[in-house]
Formats: C-alpha cells, structure tokens, sequence
C-alpha cells in the first residue's frame, strides 16, 4: 500500500456546514442569464411520463426522467464569480433515485451541464459536492464547472472518506488489497475497527466497494461490505 493512500485516509478533517438547495417548485422566476431581466421557469411533467420539458423564457428543453418522479425545479449559482445562474430539475423520492439534472440558460437556449445525485453543497466556487447513501455511509462525489463548455465535470477519487467505527462479533480477516488477498490481520472478537475508506471496483458507478479498516492494533487492511454486515455491529445501517 502506497504511503500516500494511508496518509491521506487517516487524516481527522472537519467538514463546513453545508449549503442546500431551496425546495423544488413547478414553476418560478429568476434571472439565469443576468441581463437583469428575470425569466419565467417552469417544468412539466405528468405521472409515468418518461421525459419532462423545462422552459425557461421562450427556451424549452426536454430531459430524461429514468422512471423517477418529477418533483419540480429549484435555483442554484455554482459559480458566483459570474454572470449566471443554473437551473435545477429535481427527481426522486428516496436516496436511491434521486437524481438533479442542472441547465444553464445563456439567454437564447437551455444547456444541459450534467446530472448529479444531489446538490449536497453549492458554495458558489465553481465546485459542487453531492452525497448519496451507500447503506451505513455518505459516498461524497465532487463536480466541477466547465464554463466555456457549459459541463459539470465529475472529479473521480481513488478512495472515499467512510469514517465509522464498528465492533467485531465475529472474528474475520483483513487482507493486504483486494486483488492480493494475503492476511494482514484477524480481527478480534469484541475488538473495536474503524472503517476508514471505500475503494470502487469494476465500472459501475454505485457498484462493489472493498473497504479499508483500522484494527484495534493499528494495522491496516481491506475486507468486503458483507463481513461488514454479517461479522460487526454498530455501523449506522439504514435503508
């Protein structure tokens, strides 16, 4: 294991308030492309409808639902620095389908930027971060604006903070990464772990994790979600 993932994973950080979007609306007002001039904006959609139309002014654009409901649009400034202002179309009930796809108006048409899971902080610095619940942990994803492409890019990390400390019912093994499956420890019944970080395997965006734990000794080594779940108790499991 590279010193600098260990280094990085085991840093204490303190995390800003978060800034959060307003409630999501059908229709409202705002002046997106800072003429000074506020546009009308509104989002239609019906029940089982598999695409929505946002119109912003004359400008109208049509979007994906991805059988999630539409629950209305809200404002957002990812870059306070300039001119505009974004327009958010919320969709979802619950954290595994939630989903809001941001446009930007620059006064003639509507242009998709992407589509984030939630707008979890929107600090006007040109970086969105967005949360989304992986069982017992926020996976925290960052985005950053594109301005000449009109583009939230996603900023990929090799490891996700966890933070949660468990106890071990059932003794079980940490291994050396999760393609090298050597031992670096079995960790004790009754022991106290920290789960430190997540690390994604395979293409899938939400997909398989390995996790990297601190044992009570102070070794490190990875294990899989289900001795999580079946060999540990005290992690914040929640549907």
């Amino acid at each position: 294991m590279r010193a600098s993932v260990v280094a990085v994973v085991t840093l204490m950080l303190l995390a800003a308030p978060a800034v959060h979007a307003d409630e999501p609306v059908m229709s409202t007002s705002a002046d997106l492309d800072g003429d000074g001039k506020p546009e009308a904006i509104s989002v239609q959609w019906a029940d089982g409808d598999a695409q929505f139309v946002l119109k912003v002014g004359s400008a109208t654009v049509r979007g994906k639902t991805n059988d999630a409901e539409v629950r209305g649009v809200f404002i957002t400034d990812v870059d306070g620095s300039d001119k505009w202002k974004e327009v958010a179309v919320h969709m979802g009930l619950t954290d595994d389908d939630s989903r809001n796809t941001v446009y930007g108006f620059d006064g003639k048409t509507l242009k998709e930027m992407g589509s984030v899971r939630t707008l979890t902080e929107v600090r006007g610095n040109g970086i969105v971060l967005s949360d989304s619940w992986m069982g017992f942990w926020n996976l925290r994803e960052k985005y950053s604006l594109d301005r000449k492409a009109w583009k939230l890019n996603h900023v990929p990390q090799e490891l996700y903070f966890v933070g949660t400390e468990a106890t071990v019912k059932q003794s079980f093994p940490i291994v050396r990464s999760h393609k090298d499956k050597a031992v670096v420890a079995n960790l004790a019944q009754g022991s106290k772990i920290q789960v430190l970080a997540a690390m994604p395997v395979g293409a899938k965006r939400y997909g398989d994790y390995w996790y990297l734990v601190k044992s009570s000794t102070g070794l490190l080594g990875w294990t899989q979600v289900q001795n999580l779940h079946d060999k540990t108790e005290g992690l914040p499991w929640a549907g």
